[in-house]
């Protein structure tokens, strides 16, 4: 039970954040009265939670199998090349974050999948999210 309490403050803070940083680790410790290592240790688990500064946007490309095999790794390389950033990097405006090494996003059957922010677009191909990028900027 307290552990989905520490997952719903880690959760709250990244989303104010966009990340989390060593004081919100130590705050939430600090509430749940855990040790800093309980509270890191659960969210370095999940795929969700990020220890670096993310962009306003932020863009994950699905690798995952069934993802790579349908064109991912063409939509990545457009994104690369687009915003001129490498995976894991933020843009120098920080506008746009490529996500580092998204490895299932857990909808096999419409691969490939790209996640900007909290929408993930299905069967995504290379105009699309090219277009969708355009309109962010």
């Amino acid at each position: 039970m307290i552990k989905d309490s520490i997952i719903v403050a880690l959760q709250a803070a990244q989303a104010r954040d966009k990340y989390l940083t060593r004081d919100t680790i130590n705050a939430v410790a600090k509430r749940f009265h855990v040790s800093p290592s309980e509270v890191y240790a659960i969210a370095s688990f999940y795929h969700q939670f990020t220890f670096t500064p993310q962009g306003e946007h932020v863009i994950a490309v699905c690798m995952g199998t069934a993802c790579f095999i349908t064109g991912a790794s063409a939509i990545l390389q457009m994104i690369e090349q687009e915003l001129g950033i490498k995976e894991g990097e933020i843009t120098p405006d920080g506008k746009f974050s490529l996500t580092k090494n998204t490895r299932c996003l857990g909808r096999c059957a419409a691969a490939p999948l790209v996640q900007i922010d909290d929408t993930i677009y299905e069967h995504a191909t290379v105009e699309q999210i090219k277009e969708v990028i355009h309109g962010l900027r």
